[in-house]
């Protein structure tokens, strides 16, 4: 085991001189100050270069709609990138631990091998259950926040701005920022740069990839087309339907958070019983 130790860390400071001066600028766009932080994004960007991306189509189109699902769509191939490289990362990590381990304990056989394994691959897709996870978080916090940005655009609306008018305005009254606020701060930006409006509206709806507003961006570009006056009956009857699926959600929340309390409660249940009983236990011992 040892010898294998010795040979991983050999491949690494060979990599480390393939990759050196290679990726610098790349790596450090990932907030890397420091110089080790910079090596190791440098040579699991080589690693990612030389042996992954462009090898295993599938999988990358999976990660590539994930991903796309996630940032927007946004300097893709900049993040698919990034994304290998720190799985790549979490996976050298984890083998020279394993390794090391081996060492410590002197289990050069077969099964050792086998844990290895297993080691590698839940590190391989832990990353990528993390990313399924981010996605669901991103996608309730759009859906949360679409109803209380709906109502605001229909009373705006209905007081007489333009669609764009109001859109404009509700995202500079918002100081913080959240998934939604954030592609809807950027659609206004792609609507001022000169980009058409309604491409401007349809990429924002590909860009949050939620169906409540695939159906309020139809309605908006129905309008632009055809200038269909029913608009503003269509948004309020939509934002109804939209409060009543964020009730649902809250329901939803507090029922989770409701389970998540019960492992507490029986820590603390069982802890009364013990400060109740223990006190008659030791009486009884002492008779």
């Amino acid at each position: 085991m040892l010898l294998i130790f010795i040979l991983e860390i050999a491949i690494i400071g060979l990599l480390c001189y393939c990759s050196k001066g290679k990726y610098s600028d790349f790596a450090g766009t990932e907030h890397n100050k420091n110089y080790i932080s910079r090596v190791v994004m440098s040579v699991a960007l080589y690693i990612a270069d030389k042996f992954i991306l462009g090898r295993f189509s599938a999988y990358e189109r999976k990660l590539n709609t994930k991903l796309t699902e996630l940032y927007g769509g946004r300097d893709i191939k900049h993040t698919l990138k990034l994304h290998i490289a720190h799985k790549i990362i979490h996976m050298v990590i984890a083998l020279l631990s394993v390794t090391f381990l081996g060492i410590l304990m002197d289990r050069p056989d077969g099964s050792y091998a086998a844990f290895a394994l297993i080691v590698l691959v839940i590190v391989f897709y832990a990353s990528d259950k993390e990313l399924d996870e981010m996605i669901k978080k991103r996608n309730f916090s759009i859906r949360y926040d679409f109803p209380d940005f709906l109502n605001k655009l229909v009373l705006l609306v209905n007081a007489g701005m333009t669609v764009q008018r109001a859109w404009e305005k509700i995202v500079m009254d918002r100081k913080s920022s959240t998934p939604l606020y954030e592609e809807l701060r950027t659609t206004c930006i792609e609507i001022k740069n000169g980009k058409p409006e309604m491409e401007a509206y349809e990429d924002f709806a590909r860009r949050c990839r939620v169906k409540e507003i695939t159906k309020f961006i139809t309605a908006i570009i129905q309008n632009l087309r055809k200038g269909n006056s029913d608009l503003i009956p269509l948004l309020k009857l939509q934002s109804n339907e939209c409060w009543q699926l964020r009730k649902n959600m809250a329901k939803r929340m507090g029922e989770e958070a409701s389970t998540k309390l019960v492992l507490p409660l029986m820590i603390m249940f069982v802890g009364i019983l013990i400060i109740v009983i223990l006190p008659a236990v030791m009486q009884l011992r002492y008779l």
